[in-house]
């Protein structure tokens, strides 16, 4: 049986997990042979199935809070509590390895299990190979680092870290009171990496540790681990407890109305939700298609009907006999063949009323009047309208007048006689003067050459 539980607060049963966890541990020492001397002791694991894959991930460790540590440190009554024991690698600055190992000195209590204190200079220049790095991952079972050379130790220590989820754990190196506390925490705790799958796994504890311990730590890691996860427990569908040599038990299963109560409580669509949206838009379309089918199928039939056609023809008729009416002319119907008589027409001619000959001539002689008229109106002897110019006319100019663009008349400029009279005296009292004055001057020329 798989517990069921609230959407709106989303939980795992103790009883369950208890059962589940009691089971496993059962199965572990039955078949663990009983002469083996060294222990095989595995890892409990807390695994969470995600409905969805997460958008983003990171390799960067998700520190978790547990009340019972995996390894063994000492606790605030000075009690030492813990399965196993822990040795720890520091990965520190060049400036830094000093003042780290006299605060090692200083506390040993929270930060004795730290057995090395490596610089990234020296990973680098001793660790160069594949072998060194595989022998250090070995040796070690934390590896801390500081936070600030945490992006350089990707290339440095390679790919083995990352696929055994022993990268360095990140700490502050930078408040020097704090960084005992601060490795004490990180070895009472438990780490979570989001990698990009629908599977995150937690350990919780070893099969070796109590029964009550595991869940404890296991309804902590569900509490705390949820949280830190992309849209929480909307996205989360199952959750188990496992070994890595045995069966994941479920202890938490999400049902299909649970998981559309969640949705609606986060605002998040499920993927059955929207196939269900998809395939009604798909159904409405298809109605509407089909309803069009139909109405152009009933216009088609109603078109063909012989009902139809009959009334379309009388339909026809009465245009014409009305268009007749209102010119006032019995027109005879046009006979379908060519060969038609000259009576007929003559009849035709006879037939038609004086008004109408009267109205059509009339009509001919306004249309023949018109541009007559309307030529004069715009060809006058001083002025012909015209939007271009279009060359050159004898005794007109083009430009834009007071009637508008066109070609006028050119008038010659009448000159004032007044002033024209003006003009020649002035011309001839300059003349006399230019006379007296051109004597004078050849008079002293000739004075000059006989002295």
């Amino acid at each position: 049986m798989v517990a069921k539980s609230i959407a709106n607060s989303p939980s795992v049963d103790s009883d369950l997990l208890k059962k589940a966890l009691s089971a496993i541990v059962k199965h572990h020492n039955e078949s663990d042979s009983k002469s083996s001397l060294l222990g095989n002791d595995l890892p409990v694991q807390v695994q969470f199935t995600l409905a969805r894959i997460p958008e983003k991930t990171s390799s960067r460790p998700i520190r978790i809070e547990i009340p019972h540590p995996l390894h063994k440190v000492l606790n605030k009554d000075e009690s030492e509590e813990g399965i196993e024991d822990v040795e720890v690698c520091l990965f520190v600055k060049d400036e830094s390895k000093e003042w780290v190992k006299e605060l090692i000195e200083k506390f040993p209590n929270e930060m004795g299990s730290i057995k090395k204190v490596l610089t990234l200079t020296s990973l680098r220049k001793k660790f160069t190979q594949y072998k060194d790095r595989r022998e250090l991952l070995k040796s070690y079972d934390v590896f801390l680092a500081d936070d600030r050379i945490l992006p350089m130790l990707g290339k440095a220590l390679g790919k083995n870290f990352f696929q055994e989820k022993k990268q360095p754990v990140p700490i502050k190196l930078t408040r020097k009171e704090a960084l005992p506390f601060t490795i004490k925490k990180c070895l009472r705790s438990t780490f979570m990496w989001i990698s990009p799958g629908t599977c995150v796994s937690v350990k919780a504890g070893n099969t070796a540790m109590p029964i009550e311990h595991l869940v404890a730590n296991a309804i902590a890691i569900v509490e705390n681990a949820v949280g830190h996860m992309p849209r929480k427990w909307s996205n989360i569908s199952a959750v188990n407890v496992k070994t890595s040599q045995s069966v994941a038990l479920p202890v938490y299963n999400k049902t299909r109305e649970e998981l559309d109560e969640i949705s609606k409580i986060a605002k998040v669509a499920t993927s059955a939700e929207k196939k269900r949206a998809r395939e009604e838009e798909e159904v409405e379309a298809e109605r509407e298609i089909a309803a069009e089918a139909k109405k152009k199928q009933k216009k088609e039939l109603a078109a063909k009907s012989p009902l139809v056609k009959a009334l379309k023809k009388t339909q026809k008729k009465t245009s014409s006999e009305t268009k007749i009416d209102a010119a006032g002319v019995d027109t005879p119907k046009k006979s379908k063949k060519r060969s038609a008589s000259v009576e007929d027409k003559k009849e035709v001619v006879a037939a038609t009323p004086k008004s109408a000959k009267k109205i059509k001539t009339k009509s001919a002689d306004s249309k023949s009047e018109t541009p007559k008229a309307a030529k004069k109106e715009k060809e006058s002897k001083d002025f012909i309208s015209s939007k271009k110019f279009k060359g050159s006319k004898k005794g007109f100019v083009f430009k834009m007048g007071e009637r508008g663009l066109g070609y006028y008349l050119d008038k010659k400029p009448q000159p004032d006689k007044m002033a024209l009279q003006a003009l020649a005296r002035m011309n001839k009292g300059g003349g006399a003067r230019r006379q007296s004055a051109g004597k004078s001057r050849k008079s002293g020329r000739n004075g000059r050459r006989s002295s």
